[in-house]
């Protein structure tokens, strides 16, 4: 670090940070999430714009992480200069008062007859259950044997009519498995016919239509350098976060997704793989290092 970057404030780190990924706090604030005007407090130092104390330092992390600083050494270098958070103190010795709640329990009796009754509800209960029990087993004895004189009677008829459907079963089996065998095949060959393909919509080089994709698509996200990335579908984010040098983010985009939004802080060092096939979205060779690409899936 050189002697004046030392002598920079902790807002003047962060912005300039953030100017070299060439970000706008605009960026920024879809990036994390955080409001525009915080992220403005907190590049002018001035913390009292902030919620509260806690969010000072949890702010200032999440935004030094996404300009590729280190959150935690930099709250740790400036510690002095921040606001401090305090922790609410937590109720102990909790066993202290437990001696008072054992001393108002019932003492157990130990006399024979105090047993006795500290126990007649528990036989009482058992003995009914067995009764139960008992009534039950009686029924399905009584019920088997009635039941198995009567089959044995209806066993025999049984056999001569299964003997003549047998065969009968047999074709209409044969001939089902070989109707089904022939629509498998059919189904196969015409799934086999589709091809999945992206081209961009008229002469744009931002928007995109993918045809013949799967019922639940991956992308898969890889980065050469650092570079911060969120995915959107149907309006809701399904992913987003910074990914390092030669990093990757693989995802499954729901079944029912119709389109999906990719915002690229450094296009340039980023590819997108949707179904293991590339998905060339810069066809115009563009420099542009943060863009917006917007994928409608038919």
């Amino acid at each position: 670090m050189s002697e004046n970057e030392e002598k920079r404030t902790i807002g003047a780190r962060l912005k300039a940070a953030r100017t070299d990924k060439g970000l706008t706090i605009d960026d920024l604030q879809q990036i994390t999430k955080i409001q525009k005007r915080y992220l403005i407090a907190i590049e002018d130092e001035q913390f009292d714009k902030l919620p509260g104390d806690f969010y000072v330092r949890a702010f200032i992390k999440q935004y030094a992480d996404t300009v590729d600083l280190d959150g935690n050494a930099l709250l740790e270098e400036y510690s002095d200069e921040l606001p401090a958070t305090n922790t609410e103190n937590i109720v102990q010795n909790v066993d202290d008062v437990q001696p008072t709640r054992t001393a108002t329990r019932e003492q157990p009796s130990t006399t024979p007859a105090g047993r006795v009754r500290n126990y007649l509800p528990t036989i009482v209960v058992t003995a009914v259950v067995v009764l139960i029990l008992l009534f039950i087993w009686f029924m399905a004895v009584r019920t088997h044997t009635s039941s198995s004189s009567s089959s044995t009677a209806a066993s025999s008829s049984v056999k001569v009519s299964s003997t003549k459907t047998n065969s009968s079963s047999a074709a209409s089996s044969k001939k089902a498995a070989s109707s089904s065998a022939a629509k498998a095949s059919s189904e196969s060959k015409a799934k086999s016919s589709k091809t999945q393909t992206i081209k961009a919509d008229s002469s744009s080089d931002t928007a995109f239509t993918m045809t013949n994709g799967a019922d639940k698509n991956k992308v898969e996200i890889k980065a050469t350098k650092a570079a911060w990335t969120s995915v959107t579908t149907d309006g809701t984010q399904t992913w987003q976060g910074t990914l390092t040098a030669n990093g990757s983010h693989s995802l499954t985009l729901p079944s029912s997704a119709k389109t999906v939004k990719f915002s690229l802080g450094n296009a340039t060092a980023t590819t997108i793989t949707i179904n293991g096939k590339k998905f060339d979205f810069n066809p115009k060779n563009s420099s542009s290092q943060v863009r917006t690409i917007t994928l409608t899936i038919k």
